[in-house]
C-alpha cells in the first residue's frame, strides 16, 4: 500500500472563538510542556491573556541557521509551517495567514493580551508576528533593551510594545494580570499572577535564585505567594538531567573564579557573553575595576549596556559592521582603544566579544590570553559554531574556560524549584520548559500533565479536559 507523504505542519481549521467562550476560566498550554519556548493562554468568557510567545530552542536542527533567509512577505505562514509557532487562534492577521485555515484575528471575538515575561527569545520571538491590534506588554526595561537592539541590529521595529511595571495590575476585560520581579539576566524578566473571576494562576517566568539578586528574590516570592494559588505554571528547566548535572554554582562564584584566574595574570582576558543578558555585563564592569582592568566592549554592547544602565565603556573598533549612522556616533561618543594600545599592554584590559567578531581576536595573536564563555553565543557544546570557537582559542594558544551548567545559570536549581513550589503552596501545578516534567514531582501540590494546544477547563485548581 501506497504511503501519504506526511505534511511539514497539519494545520486544522479551529473552532471559532465565539463558540469557545464560557463564564470559566480555561488554559491552554500552546506550548512548553516538553521543551524549552513557552506559549500559554488563559480565558474567560471572551477575555483571553497569553503568556510568553517564543520558539523552541533547537540549535542543532534550527531552520534558520544563518545560511536560510526568511521570507519576509511569508514570515508568519512560514513559522506556522516550520511549527515556531504553535496555532493559536485569533492572533493573526488574515492577510499573514494568507491561505492557511487558521482564524484570523479579525475573525476572532476575542479580547486578547500578550505579556512577555523577558526577552531571551525562547519567550518572545514570535511577538512581532501578533497582529498590532492585540496589546503585547514588556517590562519598561524588556523594551528599552529591544529598541536598543532594533539600534544595534539596524531592524526597524515590526510593532509597539506596552509598557508594564511591577506590582502594577493591567486588566484585560475579566481577567487582572499583575507582574513580579523575576531574577533573570535579562532586564525587565517578570512572573504573573493572573487573576479571573473564578480562578487565580502563577506563570513563573524564568526564574533562579542564585544569582548576585537572589535576597530580592526570595523577598519577591514572600511578596505574591500571600494569594492563594489554584494553578502555578512554572519554569522546570533543572529537573532534566542533560540540563542540570548536579553541581550547584552560584554567579558570584564564577566572577570569584574569573578574579582569582586574572588578579595574578599579565596577559589579556576576554568574555563572551549574550548580547540580552545586561545584568551581566554590568556585573562584568564592577569585575574589570576590582581587578583594576578597564573594561572594553564591542559597540554594539556598549550601546546596549549604557542603553539599560547608564553605563559607558570604552570601546574597541570592528570595521566589519554598522551601519554609517551608528558608526559616526559611537566615534564622537566613545573612547576607542587602538588594538595596538591593547597589545601593548594586554594585563590592563577585560575585554569582551561576541562569536560573530571571534576573527578580530586575530588582531590579538601572540599574546598570552584566557577566554571565559560567559553563556553567550555558541550556546551549546556539540554544534558546529562551539567547536570553531573552541578551535579559534586553541589556535591563538589561549586558555580557554566554559563553565558548566548552562541552564542552571539561568535558572533555579532543583532545590530551590522545591521551595519555590512549597511556598506558593498551590493546589495544581504544571511544569513548562523542560524535556522531564515528570522529574518535578512536587510534596504539596498535585501536578498535571496537559497536552500542548488542548483546551482545559480549570476547577477549583484541577483541570479538566473540554
Amino acid at each position: 500500500m501506497q504511503r501519504k507523504r506526511k505534511p511539514m505542519c497539519m494545520i486544522v481549521k479551529t473552532i471559532p472563538w465565539r463558540k469557545l467562550t464560557m463564564n470559566k476560566t480555561t488554559v491552554n498550554i500552546y506550548r512548553g510542556t516538553n521543551g524549552i519556548g513557552v506559549v500559554i493562554a488563559i480565558s474567560f468568557n471572551k477575555d483571553r491573556v497569553i503568556l510568553d510567545f517564543g520558539a523552541p530552542f533547537t540549535p542543532l536542527s534550527q531552520v534558520y541557521d544563518g545560511e536560510v533567509r526568511a521570507r519576509q512577505a511569508n514570515r508568519v505562514k512560514d513559522a506556522l509551517l516550520l511549527e515556531r509557532i504553535p496555532q493559536v487562534p485569533g492572533v493573526f492577521s488574515g492577510k499573514d495567514l494568507q491561505d492557511l485555515p487558521l482564524q484570523s484575528y479579525e475573525d476572532s471575538a476575542a479580547n486578547t493580551a500578550v505579556f512577555i515575561s523577558h526577552l531571551h527569545l525562547d519567550h518572545m520571538s514570535e511577538a512581532d508576528k501578533i497582529d498590532a491590534h492585540i496589546p503585547v506588554y514588556i517590562h519598561e526595561d524588556g523594551i528599552r533593551l529591544q529598541n536598543a537592539l532594533n539600534v544595534v541590529n539596524e531592524k526597524e521595529p515590526r510593532r509597539e510594545f506596552t509598557p508594564f511595571f511591577y506590582h502594577q495590575t493591567v486588566t484585560v476585560g475579566e481577567i487582572k494580570v499583575t507582574p513580579y520581579f523575576s531574577d533573570h539576566p535579562c532586564p525587565g524578566s517578570s512572573g504573573f499572577l493572573v487573576e479571573t473571576p473564578d480562578s487565580t494562576i502563577y506563570y513563573s517566568g524564568d526564574i533562579r535564585f542564585h544569582s548576585v539578586n537572589n535576597e530580592k528574590a526570595w523577598k519577591e516570592l514572600d511578596l505574591f505567594s500571600k494569594h492563594k494559588v489554584d494553578l502555578l505554571i512554572v519554569d522546570a528547566t533543572t529537573t532534566s538531567p542533560a540540563e542540570f548535572t548536579g553541581e550547584l554554582i552560584f554567579e558570584q562564584d564564577i566572577y570569584d573564579d574569573i578574579f582569582s584566574s586574572l588578579k595574578d595574570f599579565t596577559g589579556l582576558g576576554i568574555v563572551n557573553m549574550y548580547n540580552r543578558d545586561v545584568a551581566m555585563m554590568k556585573q562584568i564592569v564592577n569585575l574589570a575595576d576590582k581587578l583594576g582592568r578597564t573594561a572594553v566592549f564591542e559597540p554594539s554592547f556598549a550601546f546596549i549596556l549604557q542603553s539599560l544602565y547608564g553605563i559607558k565603556v570604552p570601546v574597541w573598533w570592528l570595521d566589519n559592521q554598522h551601519i554609517p549612522e551608528f558608526r559616526k556616533k559611537m566615534r564622537e561618543t566613545r573612547e576607542i582603544i587602538p588594538v595596538e594600545q591593547i597589545r601593548k599592554h594586554p594585563e590592563q584590559y577585560l575585554l569582551q566579544n561576541s562569536y560573530s567578531n571571534i576573527l578580530s581576536l586575530s588582531d590579538l595573536d601572540q599574546l598570552p590570553g584566557k577566554h571565559f564563555h560567559l553563556f553567550g553565543e555558541p550556546l551549546v557544546k556539540g554544534t558546529k559554531e562551539y567547536q570553531i570557537l573552541g578551535n579559534v582559542v586553541a589556535k591563538l594558544g589561549w586558555q580557554f574556560r566554559s563553565y558548566t551548567n548552562l541552564y542552571s545559570f539561568s535558572h533555579t536549581y532543583p532545590e530551590h524549584l522545591r521551595k519555590f513550589i512549597e511556598k506558593i503552596d498551590a493546589v495544581s501545578v504544571i511544569a513548562v520548559h523542560s524535556s522531564k516534567p515528570e522529574n518535578l514531582d512536587p510534596v504539596n501540590s498535585t501536578q498535571f500533565f496537559p497536552e500542548e494546544g488542548r483546551e482545559y477547563l480549570l476547577e477549583n485548581g484541577q483541570l479538566k479536559s473540554l
